[in-house]
């Protein structure tokens, strides 16, 4: 080697180590002072979100000639990403041959195409994903799929044998810095798909429980499946994985013990401190904390004892470990005051602190836009529903006025709560629509279907003008649930002949699109109690479920969004063990007796048995267990909905539990077994919807005959009264 090149070697390795250097030595700091100055910092949080975990179980299949789908995949709101991946997962067919086309786009920029030339094939694909903040809070990917069997023959391209599917794993992958993060809106918008709700311990008071099954309510709401934990205490034993324990905290026992990672036994309150510090995602990740005294004192008990351990090893790191402890630690452990809300920063983690329901008021999708800041204390909040005019608008529900671009089909949806267009002893009566569709180049026809839960409602041609059109469609009563999805399909006739494909037409969905309130008759059902639960509703549980507080929130929280509940909005009591409780007004009641309780179900251990209104027997079945019973009641003179377990174990209600019309349902961890509507055997339309179509169905069927009866009886009198003159006369 010459004198000069190995010149060249050395300056390049002394250049090398001056940039590598600084870095390695942040990462690795040199004594106990350096450890505590940058615990927590630098951790990147890891998401991966699929379409099974939003709901999608069954695989997309896109088919010829022509189909569009869209994604959308949450990221945290404003957030910049880092190694953002999409994995497509899929498979494609080609049996009716032609020329394929398959175009991925992510956020509206084309990134991806595939023309395959074989009869089937796999479809899998792998794509970063621009790293830059999306402000709305989603990835929008776009899938579209053609297939032209000729360009040279006019004839139908429709080709049942050219599909593209997309697998439910389909999923994204990124990472994000959680210190990035500086307001309460942020957060929320970054938790993980399955949340970890923290809790003081396993047995609550009754404030923290209230506060705690609110926030899985909402939790569940806006998609997430909570996993409910007590703080850690000693002789927990926790699952730690391989932990990076820097090498000067290995000096005090407790990082020590944690240090060899695996399933540790919590031996001593310093141990339980040093997992709090580090945090490690497997063992202890709180990413909502319901910060109560018994939470406050174990904090302080811990952090406590591992300080004297810091000081014994090194007492000059006091210091250190104070600066720390009030940086990571002091939205947690300083008392929160009435209606507040806190963002903590935990372990290279975000976490939302409550105490109590107005701060989680605040933490619902109406008014999260406002959470810009990492502490809001929460002083008076509305709360009721939107029902104090006869029409809400669809905006307002979550069916943003928007203009949809129609090749052949475009669907435009909004998903509410029934509770949010109900109350006050109004239901939704009406959908009213207000469209306007642009003309085609061929004049062929466009078509809008509205969709109420899946039940088509109503039909209507559009005026292709361009201008303003009104559709309107009925909303039966057996049509509504607690969680709704209205959806509209627009649909335009294919072109035919040897013409160009045309590239699509928009139809607008206005502003004034809204929902109409109509006085209705609640009835004693499922539906009914929905309604009645928008104007007012109290939760009711026996004390007994408090000392169990991790294993029955998801259940009260599952229950309350299955039967229509808010969780803002509710009142909260606790039953005293074994004594029967008398609601002042509508009532979900949770394993509770009730005093004059009139219902159609009885339970005797694991034995259930069911009757209609008659009287006539159900069902009358022994050896349950893992199964609970939903139903509507009577207590006194006050409608209600009870639950109560069946057997000596109870079901992990999911939190995708719907209750349609009826009052009796059986459920287990699946969700609804089986349904009953005792009060209207035969499943007979609610009597409330005679106040729509069925009351003039009703008034040709009874009132025209009648009339047309009194009316001949009218004429007889008169011409016996005609004959009785002419005969004085004569």
């Amino acid at each position: 080697m010459t004198p000069s090149k190995f010149l060249r070697l050395r300056l390049t390795a002394l250049a090398v180590l001056m940039i590598v250097g600084p870095a390695a030595h942040a990462q690795q700091p040199a004594d106990l002072s350096g450890a505590f100055a940058q615990l927590g910092s630098g951790r990147l949080a890891t998401r991966t979100v699929s379409l099974t975990e939003l709901g999608m179980r069954e695989p997309i299949v896109l088919r010829a000639p022509d189909s569009r789908q869209e994604l959308y995949l949450p990221v945290p709101a404003g957030l910049p990403l880092s190694n953002a991946t999409l994995q497509l997962d899929g498979s494609y067919l080609r049996g009716n041959g032609g020329r394929t086309t398959m175009l991925l786009s992510l956020d509206g920029s084309p990134v991806l195409s595939r023309s395959p030339v074989d009869a089937q094939g796999d479809a899998s694909a792998s794509v970063g994903v621009d790293g830059s903040a999306r402000s709305m809070g989603f990835v929008r990917v776009g899938l579209d799929w053609s297939s032209v069997l000729s360009d040279n023959i006019c004839t139908d391209q429709t080709a049942i044998g050219n599909v593209w599917r997309i697998a439910p794993t389909t999923r994204l992958t990124y990472s994000f810095d959680p210190d990035a993060i500086d307001d309460l809106r942020g957060a929320w918008s970054a938790l993980p798909q399955k949340p970890v709700v923290m809790l003081g311990g396993r047995t609550l008071a009754a404030p923290a429980f209230d506060a705690g099954w609110r926030v899985e309510a909402l939790l569940q709401r806006q998609g997430h499946t909570a996993v409910s934990q007590a703080w850690p205490k000693v002789g927990d034993t926790v699952a730690l994985g391989t932990l990076d324990v820097p090498a000067p905290l290995r000096a005090i026992p407790a990082f020590a013990a944690l240090a060899t990672g695996g399933s540790h036994k919590l031996a001593n309150p310093a141990e339980v401190g040093a997992l709090v510090a580090l945090s490690p995602r497997t063992a202890f990740a709180p990413d909502v904390i319901v910060a109560d005294d018994t939470l406050r004192n174990n904090l302080k008990l811990t952090l406590d004892a591992l300080r004297e351990q810091v000081v014994s090893a090194s007492p000059d790191s006091a210091t250190a470990f104070d600066a720390w402890r009030a940086r990571a630690t002091d939205a947690i452990a300083k008392r929160l005051a009435p209606g507040e809300v806190r963002l903590a920063h935990l372990g290279g983690q975000t976490a939302i602190v409550v105490g109590d329901n107005d701060g989680v008021a605040v933490l619902a999708r109406s008014w999260l836009p406002i959470d810009v800041s990492s502490r809001l204390v929460v002083h008076e909040i509305d709360r009721s529903p939107n029902t104090h005019a006869d029409q809400i608008a669809l905006a307002l529900l979550g069916g943003e006025p928007r203009t949809l671009d129609v090749k052949g089909r475009a669907t435009w949806d909004a998903n509410f709560d029934l509770g949010a267009a109900s109350g006050n002893g109004k239901l939704p009566g009406d959908v009213v629509l207000d469209v306007a569709a642009s003309p085609t180049s061929n004049g062929s026809a466009q078509t809008a279907s509205i969709y109420f839960n899946d039940v088509l409602i109503g039909s209507q041609l559009l005026q292709a003008d361009g201008k303003p059109q009104r559709i309107s469609a009925h909303i039966p009563h057996y049509a509504l649930a607690p969680s709704n999805l209205l959806r509209v399909v627009f649909q335009r006739q294919p072109d035919g002949g040897c013409t160009a494909r045309d590239p699509g037409h928009p139809i607008a969905v206005l502003p004034s699109s809204h929902i109409t309130l109509v006085e209705a008759g609640v009835d004693d059902d499922f539906t009914g109690m929905v309604a009645r639960f928008a104007s007012a509703a109290s939760v009711i549980v026996p004390n007994a479920y408090l000392n169990d507080a991790p294993h029955v929130l998801g259940r009260i929280a599952s229950l309350a969004n299955a039967t229509g509940i808010a969780p803002t909005r509710a009142e909260f009591s606790v039953a005293a063990d074994n004594e029967a409780v008398a609601p002042k007004g509508p009532f979900l009641a949770v394993d509770v007796a009730l005093n004059g309780e009139r219902s159609v179900a009885r339970l005797a251990s694991d034995r259930l048995s069911l009757t209609d209104a008659s009287g006539r027997m159900l069902a009358d079945v022994s050896g349950l267990n893992r199964v609970g019973v939903i139903e509507t009641v009577k207590a006194g003179d006050v409608s209600g909905v009870v639950y109560r377990t069946v057997g000596d174990t109870a079901p992990i209600i999911p939190a995708s539990l719907q209750l349609s019309r009826g009052d009796v349902a059986i459920v287990d961890g699946s969700g609804v077994l089986r349904q009953f509507d005792t009060r209207h055997p035969g499943e007979v339309p609610d009597a409330s919807d005679t106040k729509g179509p069925w009351l003039a169905l009703d008034w040709l069927r009874w009132g025209a005959p009648a009339v047309l009866v009194a009316l001949f009886i009218v004429l007889l009198l008169v011409a016996r009264v005609a004959r009785r003159r002419n005969q004085d006369k004569s």
